[in-house]
C-alpha cells in the first residue's frame, strides 16, 4: 500500500512521535492513513472516523481490502465517536484550519492528554493561533508538496510549559522557519511575488498596500534567516 506524499508525511511524523499504540483518524475518508499504519505494524489499533456515510463506506472497503481488522470504522461528527474510547493519538487531516480548531475545541478536556497530528488545507496560521491560545506546544512540523499543492503538518500536545508563539511563528511555523527546506522557500517566494503584484495595482495610501508592504518585509526577513 502506497500513500500520497501528503499522507506519507503525516505517517512519518506519527511513527516518529507516536505515544502508545492506538490512533483515531478524524475525517478519515478512505481510511488510507490508519490502514497503512496498522498494516505496517507501526500501531496496533486505529479508529477510522468520519461524519458522512459515503466516506465511511469507502473506509470500510479499504479496511476489507487489506484485511486490517484492527482498524475500526466509526461514524460521527469530529471527536464525538471516540469520546468514550481510550486512544493515545489523534490525527485530523485534509480540512480547513478553522474546522480543525472547532473540532478540537468541542472536546478540549478529552484531547489534553493526547498527541495530535494536524494537517490543515487552509488557515494554517489560524490553527496555530488556536493551538497557541489553548497552550498546545508545537513539537514538530513538516512542509511538503503533493500534486502541485503545498501542505503543512503539525505535531503538538497540551503542555503547562508551552512556549508562546510569536506572530512570525504563527504565520510561518516555529519549526518550519528555523529549518527552511526548498518547499518552504518556494511557498513564501511565491507569496512574495503575489504581494508585490497586489501593491502594483494600488495607491500607496491604500490600507491594503500598507498591509502588503509590511507582509513583504516580514517574508524577506524570514527567508533571510536561512542565509
Amino acid at each position: 500500500m502506497k500513500l500520497s506524499a501528503r499522507l506519507n508525511a503525516v505517517s512519518h511524523l506519527i511513527v516518529q512521535y507516536k505515544t502508545g499504540e492506538v490512533l483515531a483518524d478524524i475525517g478519515t475518508d478512505h481510511a488510507y492513513l490508519p490502514v497503512y499504519l496498522v498494516l505496517n505494524d507501526y500501531i496496533k489499533q486505529a479508529y477510522a472516523c468520519d461524519i458522512s456515510e459515503g466516506p465511511l463506506l469507502l473506509a470500510k472497503n479499504t479496511i476489507s481490502k487489506y484485511k486490517t481488522n484492527n482498524v475500526i470504522p466509526l461514524q460521527g461528527s469530529g471527536i464525538d465517536p471516540i469520546c468514550d474510547i481510550k486512544v493515545d493519538m489523534i490525527s485530523i487531516c485534509g480540512m480547513g484550519g478553522q474546522l480543525i480548531s472547532n473540532i478540537l475545541n468541542d472536546h478540549l478536556d478529552y484531547i489534553v492528554n493526547k498527541r495530535l497530528f494536524l494537517q490543515a488545507n487552509t488557515a494554517v496560521k489560524e490553527l496555530r493561533m488556536y493551538l497557541n491560545d489553548h497552550h498546545f506546544m508545537i513539537l514538530d512540523e513538516m512542509i511538503i508538496k503533493d500534486a502541485h499543492h503545498i501542505y503543512e503538518v503539525i505535531v503538538c500536545e497540551y503542555s503547562n510549559n508551552y512556549l508562546e508563539c510569536s506572530d512570525k511563528d504563527m504565520i510561518f511555523g516555529p519549526v518550519l522557519r528555523k529549518h527552511q527546506n526548498t518547499v518552504f522557500k518556494e511557498k513564501w517566494r511565491h507569496e512574495l511575488l503575489t504581494q508585490q503584484r497586489i501593491m502594483e495595482n494600488l495607491d500607496k495610501n491604500h490600507p491594503v498596500y500598507q498591509n502588503s508592504k509590511t507582509f513583504i518585509k516580514m517574508i524577506k526577513e524570514v527567508l533571510n534567516e536561512s542565509l
